[in-house]
């Protein structure tokens, strides 16, 4: 009778404590911290001696982040190897009283921990739709064996653990988001500042110096005023125009009323016109408006890829393909101009002090969306951007099918560019999340989420 009582007290205390943890764990949102507190309270529960978290990469290895012991800190082995990779892998928590005598044990890891390992457990740690890793504790501090009690508190543990953990990365995730978003703000308010000192701001100032010398010339020579004046009307009317075009550029009003389609119209006519660029446009599928903040983005990145054209392309021609197929998007920009050996511009970026790229790039990840640039020296440079806008499996699948349609379609049609070959879409945004197999996931090589 004692030792059952000894069972529902021993019972009841870990359940206290798991409620405490639990509560404790909620107002974590430090990823770091949190695993650890995690660890700790894996270890105090069972009373254990040693323990470690073991989390799936997208190397498909699983990887230590949280040890009792430091220097096991990092250490990796493939996902389906020793008692952790089997845990992982089956989805199913394990006892294992003797490792010595258990065939899936991976002695290697101790071999390099130093540690010495009698018996464990060990449960996935996972929600319904996403594997994250493995909590594994190792020997009780009474010698005891791991029993199904234990199994049974670790693993209501972990499943709380792994709710709480997804909830922090996804509050990381947004306060990432949010800063991205301050930043390229932040970009462009200093862009504009830029363009309005260079433009209207040193126009003006010279107008200043115009009207005093013109007053002074009206004393001495007022023959000569009339043709002064006409001049310094042509500077004020070149002035209101750059400010007009920094406001067009910032945030088209005909963007906010009539949406992307007239705002690009008003853009390519405006470029074309007052710049002396030949830009042609083709806008398909937006009968309807498109969430706003997919038309301002969208229209940003547009305008810096043609700005990009402007300043190094050398470019005749340039040709901007807006279409929407199914649940997607598709922007695509091209020249004719000069290309460039992309690998090499990327790899130089830092040190040439130029954000086109970049702000483009940034832009299409606040969009959930996936860019690439493809360029060859004189063969022009094709940048294209895929946008998601709404979520479905059978809209998915056709998005799938005008994806590849369209990318193809860009690199043969009329434009400079005939890429052969690869079509892929090189995964520089957006790396999708795999669920159900591990906590990151990758493009796969034809351009498409492997989710």
């Amino acid at each position: 009778m004692a030792t059952d009582q000894d069972q529902l007290q021993r019972r009841i205390t870990a359940l206290t404590t798991l409620q405490n943890i639990a509560q404790e764990l909620m107002t974590e949102l430090d990823l770091e911290r949190l695993l650890r507190k995690i660890l700790n309270a894996a270890v105090e529960v069972l009373n254990a001696s040693e323990g470690s978290l073991w989390f799936w990469e997208p190397t498909d290895e699983l990887v230590v982040l949280v040890s009792e012991d430091p220097g096991l800190v990092g250490y990796r082995m493939p996902a389906n190897e020793g008692i952790a990779g089997w845990v992982f892998t089956h989805c199913e928590p394990l006892i294992v009283g003797d490792v010595n005598e258990d065939e899936r044990f991976a002695q290697h890891v101790d071999d390099y921990s130093g540690f010495h390992t009698r018996s464990l457990i060990a449960v996935p740690l996972m929600t319904p739709t996403e594997k994250l890793g493995v909590v594994q504790v190792v020997n009780k501090k009474s010698g005891e064996q791991f029993d199904e009690q234990d199994q049974e508190l670790l693993s209501a543990l972990s499943a709380q653990a792994a709710i709480m953990y997804v909830n922090a990365r996804l509050v990381q995730e947004v306060e990432q988001e949010k800063n991205r978003v301050i930043s390229l703000q932040d970009q462009m308010f200093k862009k504009l500042a830029r363009d309005l000192h260079d433009g209207p701001a040193q126009t003006l100032a010279a107008m200043m110096m115009d009207v005093e010398f013109i007053l002074k010339l009206y004393e001495r020579e007022p023959e000569r005023v009339p043709a002064e004046l006409q001049e310094l009307r042509d500077a004020a009317a070149k002035t209101l125009d750059q400010v007009r075009n920094a406001m067009f550029q910032l945030r088209p009003l005909v963007l906010e009323t009539q949406g992307l389609e007239p705002a690009l119209e008003q853009y390519v006519e405006r470029r074309n016109t007052k710049e002396g660029m030949n830009i042609h446009l083709d806008v398909r599928g937006l009968d309807d408006r498109l969430p706003a903040r997919v038309e301002t983005l969208c229209f940003a990145i547009i305008h810096e890829a043609i700005g990009n054209v402007k300043k190094h392309a050398e470019a005749e021609n340039a040709w901007i393909v807006v279409e929407r197929k199914g649940n997607k998007l598709f922007v695509a920009v091209r020249d004719d101009g000069t290309g460039f050996d992309v690998a090499s511009t990327q790899a130089n970026y830092d040190a040439r002090g130029s954000l086109g790229l970049l702000n483009i790039q940034e832009r299409a990840e606040v969009l959930g969306g996936r860019y690439a640039i493809e360029s060859t020296p004189g063969r022009g440079t094709l940048v294209y951007l895929i946008v998601p806008l709404f979520d479905g499996q059978e809209g998915a699948a056709r998005g799938d099918d005008a994806e590849a349609s369209f990318v193809n379609q860009r690199k043969r049609s009329t434009g400079p560019l005939g890429f052969g070959g690869n079509d892929s879409l090189s995964p520089i945004a957006n790396n999708g999340r795999r669920k159900g197999t591990g906590p990151l996931g990758v493009l796969g090589q034809n351009g498409q989420d492997e989710s």
